[in-house]
């Protein structure tokens, strides 16, 4: 059998790899930058991304390099006002590992990278290797690099994120759709004992929605969404802590710490925007996974564990049957269903976030308590169970 072909070295694009070679299907990753570096700084893995994992063997890889919350002394993960009140009903995370099978675990990309790395064969990923075109006949795809190397393959995947290069060749100038927000995150180097309780939260403040979790011993992930007209870029990370610490003036101490706390390296921004609904993950033997098919607001923080999702599905598919069209179309109707109630649900949340006027923040606020604890848990179970 041929290689099946992978374009990025993500999340998604790792998991498919491993997904593969676990069926004893040959694979190769071909990734863009000269060298493997995780985008983003921390992520919070949900029981279906967590189940998944375990079907592979990965978890307790996992679980050594982050962290489960409720071993830390943490009893719900819940969204907050800026003086601490609930707003939604929070994460049981005793009751989410009873029902899912699976606990809420955080860990750094960097270390989420090395595990999913570690459990691939060492020449199974090529780097430096960007994207500049494809061609494909009703026998095979042949993909052009920058570098002029060229491959042929029967069957080509793009796992390459928001602003794929797979996509573009497949389906030109498909719009992406800005927020109105812009993202703020780091790792910062701090004893979790020091958040205090609770040990993990997000938090609706004034101007600025701040979120904060250890995902190691002396690692904690913070970030922050405001909104923000698109392409705008901070001076230097010290003016980027300044204007983040003016807007967050409203909040608690621990994310002033956090802020402050932030070496200039560790501080990422990122323009926050999704993919509008594509109507096919395919064309011919080029299919599409995680960002690249759909991408989501983070508001749900399901980016990655939708694509741990794609990534199961792809993979049991591509065993399944011969034909690549075959298996990008039973992998469509498994998964397109529910990656795109995500993106929805996802952006209508970031526009609850960031209501411009106080008098609509305060009845937003009002109306939010009075949600009841059942129907946040039917949302819930809509996420995190698996279309099996």
């Amino acid at each position: 059998m041929q290689p099946i072909t992978i374009i990025g070295g993500g999340i998604g694009g790792l998991c498919l790899a491993i997904g593969l070679h676990q069926r004893h299907i040959p694979v190769q990753i071909y990734e863009a930058a000269p060298a493997l570096r995780p985008v983003g700084a921390g992520i919070l893995l949900a029981p279906n991304a967590m189940n998944l994992l375990e079907r592979w063997g990965l978890t307790e890889a996992v679980r050594q390099r982050g962290l489960c919350l409720s071993a830390l002394g943490g009893s719900e993960f819940g969204i907050v006002d800026a003086q601490g009140r609930s707003l939604l009903p929070g994460f049981d995370l005793k009751l989410m590992r009873e029902r899912f099978g699976q606990e809420l675990v955080t860990i750094s990309r960097a270390a989420l990278q090395q595990t999913l790395l570690d459990a691939l064969p060492a020449n199974c990923v090529q780097l430096g290797k960007r994207l500049v075109g494809l061609h494909q006949t009703a026998e095979a795809v042949q993909a052009a690099f920058a570098d002029g190397s060229t491959i042929q393959t029967a069957c080509l995947i793009g796992a390459d994120g928001l602003r794929s290069a797979v996509r573009e060749q497949i389906f030109p100038q498909h719009p992406l759709r800005y927020s109105g927000q812009t993202s703020h995150r780091a790792l910062v180097q701090l004893d979790y004992r020091e958040l205090g309780q609770p040990i993990a939260a997000e938090i609706w403040g004034q101007q600025l929605r701040f979120g904060y979790t250890p995902v190691g011993q002396d690692l904690v992930y913070w970030y922050a969404t405001s909104l923000a007209a698109q392409g705008q870029r901070d001076d230097s990370p010290a003016a980027a802590r300044e204007t983040l610490l003016a807007q967050g003036h409203d909040l608690p101490a621990i994310a002033k710490t956090l802020i402050a706390q932030t070496r200039d390296e560790a501080l990422l921004r990122t323009d926050i925007s999704d993919l509008a609904h594509l109507k096919t993950w395919y064309q011919g033997r080029i299919g599409l996974l995680g960002d690249a098919a759909h991408a989501t607001t983070p508001n749900l923080g399901q980016g990655g564990c939708q694509a741990i999702e794609d990534a199961w599905v792809l993979a049991e598919m591509l065993a399944r049957y011969d034909q690549p069209q075959l298996a990008f179309l039973h992998y469509q109707k498994r998964r397109m269903p529910k990656a795109q109630a995500i993106v929805d649900t996802s952006w209508r949340v970031g526009s609850l976030v960031h209501l411009p006027h106080a008098w609509q923040q305060q009845l937003r606020n009002r109306v939010l308590r009075l949600v009841p604890r059942s129907l946040g848990q039917r949302q819930t179970n809509v996420i995190y169970a698996l279309n099996d």
